[in-house]
């Protein structure tokens, strides 16, 4: 008899295919963008068929020829996936015990104990007996080992049973009735059947080896996220210091005004105070106006990266609220920046950098304080604005991203954290941004705390599983901190193939990274210099292509006063970077997996 595995995908795919007709194979229509607030907002003209925008989408869609409509892979998916888990459990290999319940917090840290879905569904990493073989996910150096045993994969595969041969049957005559080429539908068939094996794997690995069980339940996100999703990974750079204010990239207007300003609240105090509020408005506005334009969106795209990163505080979406010193909104510039992005063929991750309340007291979030502690984060606010911007752009071509934070503080409780994980992507779908068109970013930050949350997240929401399309957001840098300051250049470069290790390993995108080094890192002289930074920004592109989301350099432009490494046109200028770089980029990815 056939393994259960590949009995249950094959199964699901009948029932599912029987069930429900195909009519068309690649995505359903887009949906249109109401105005906010009642507010008519002009809607951006169809893009011409000659248009840069279309010949990149024709190029995806080819590339990504086996899109199917995301309401069979997601049926198709909860079948495996709880099959899998039903299947470990009936062998005695259970992942989580019936009985395990605890007390969970919301984001404002009341008790949630009583709510039964809390009850069934939750519990956090401190409750589980977790042996010291299993404590490690991401921590190890050395090379991943294959899960799956050759000979699983032919018991797996090569089934010749009666249903089985059926099943195929009915798969092949349903895709060939929707005009799916008969290579294309093979090609659906073995990924399913992959995805089977790799749940299988997950669930039989986890309570042995969570690193081995981390890289199959990569592998079955990756399986999954091939049968709908039509976009390359992001290979593009951010947009800093535009929506959000930072000393850095907006130094033009921060070096106007002494006094040790180092965030954009005391920036609006300052000019207030010497401006008038009349006169400050006019000053922002300008830098609003200028900073990014079409020229920019036009450059970035012709120097080969396909997309771009736009932080933005909660101030330009909501307005300010709690008599916050910001100013706003202005969400009449994300509106523009997403039209040149549809021009000119970008992709654009829409970035919440600066949340309500602040998710850290540092200046990235738009306020830079001491006194600052997790509870002061406004979680129900930053879900309002998530759901205004999932409102106000679903359907538009170019958003294929958003991330629902940016840069949390360690101390955030990571129970919390999930908490608001979880809430945040419900309500980003809920909204109408589903799983084949929008990807949603998570921030984890640092490495250091990417085996906790990895943890929780799985292990307490079946985060993964449960909601598609959802990655890890991990910002790579090599200057922060004592003990980078004191790694010769060698050791930055092993770190980077530590770092790829860990990419292959967990849905993520390297949503900041930069060719920034202390000074000891790199040798004396322009022409070592140059030399090091390009070996340093060939060893980083390798790494991040196997981040199954792609990356976003750090950034767009940067203050001269600042190291050229975090200014991606500098770096392009000195030959650091190359645009043969970032159009080999996604091949790169397929080449080293």
């Amino acid at each position: 008899s056939p393994r259960p595995m590949a009995l249950a995908s094959v199964l699901v795919c009948r029932c599912v295919l029987q069930d429900r007709s195909l009519p068309e194979v690649v995505a359903s229509p887009r949906r249109g963008r109401p105005s906010l607030g009642g507010a008519a907002v002009e809607t951006p003209p169809k893009t011409p068929a000659t248009s840069p925008c279309r010949c990149v989408t024709d190029t995806l869609a080819s590339a990504h020829a086996l899109s199917l409509p995301y309401s069979v892979c997601e049926d198709v998916a909860k079948a495996i996936w709880s099959h899998a888990k039903a299947h470990a459990e009936g062998k005695g290999d259970t992942v989580l015990p019936a009985n395990i319940g605890l007390a969970s917090s919301d984001c404002s840290g009341h008790d949630r104990s009583g709510s039964p879905s809390a009850k069934r569904r939750r519990s956090t990493c401190n409750d589980l007996a977790v042996p010291d073989h299993l404590k490690a996910i991401f921590a190890r150096c050395g090379p991943t080992q294959p899960s799956q045993s050759q000979d699983d994969q032919t018991n797996a595969s090569s089934s010749s049973d009666d249903t089985l041969v059926h099943a195929r049957g009915v798969l092949d005559l349903a895709l060939a009735q929707a005009g799916v080429d008969p290579v294309v539908a093979a090609q659906i068939w073995a990924r399913v059947r992959a995805m089977a094996v790799s749940a299988s794997a997950y669930w039989r690995e986890v309570t042995v080896d969570l690193s081995r069980a981390a890289s199959s339940l990569y592998r079955y996100l990756e399986h999954q996220r091939m049968l709908y999703w039509r976009h390359q990974p992001w290979r593009g750079v951010n947009l800093g210091g535009w929506l959000l204010l930072e000393p850095g990239p907006s130094s033009a207007l921060f070096d106007r005004f002494e006094g040790g300003v180092r965030c954009e609240w005391k920036l609006m105090q300052k000019m207030r105070e010497e401006l008038g509020t009349e006169k400050a408005a006019e000053a922002l506005r300008e830098h609003r106006e200028t900073f990014i334009t079409e020229e920019d969106i036009r450059r970035i795209r012709s120097l080969g990266l396909n997309a771009v990163r736009v932080p933005f505080g909660y101030w330009v979406v909501m307005g300010p609220a709690n008599e916050d010193e910001f100013m706003g909104p202005c969400i009449e510039y994300l509106d523009r920046v997403l039209h040149w992005c549809k021009i000119h063929g970008l992709q654009v991750l829409l970035d919440l950098h600066g949340a309500p309340g602040g998710e850290s007291g540092e200046k990235p979030c738009g306020r830079e304080r001491r006194d600052w502690s997790w509870q002061d984060w406004r979680f129900d606010e930053s879900l309002a604005a998530l759901r205004t911007i999932a409102t106000r752009y679903k359907g538009h071509e170019a958003v294929t991203g958003i991330a629902v934070c940016n840069e949390p503080s360690e101390t955030v409780p990571a129970s919390v954290l999930c908490q608001f994980y979880d809430r945040a992507v419900q309500t980003i779908r809920d909204a109408g941004m589903p799983p084949d068109e929008v990807s949603i970013m998570l921030p984890i930050y640092r490495t250091e705390r990417l085996d906790e949350i990895w943890r929780l997240w799985n292990q307490s929401y079946d985060g993964f599983a449960r909601h598609a399309n959802v990655a890890f957001d991990l910002h790579l840098y090599h200057c922060f901190g004592p003990w980078w300051q004191r790694q010769g250049f060698g050791s930055h470069l092993r770190m980077t193939k530590r770092h790829r290790k860990i990419l292959r390993r967990v849905p993520a995108v390297v949503g900041e990274w930069s060719l920034a080094l202390p000074p000891q890192a790199c040798g004396d002289g322009d022409v070592e210099e140059d030399e090091a930074q390009r070996a340093f920004a060939k060893a980083q592109l390798e790494a991040y292509a196997q981040a199954s989301h792609g990356w976003f350099f750090w950034n767009w432009r940067d203050s001269p006063n600042q190291h050229p490494g975090w200014d991606v046109q500098t770096c392009v200028e000195r030959q650091w970077l190359t645009k043969s770089q970032f159009t080999d980029a996604s091949s790169s990815r397929k080449r080293s997996s």
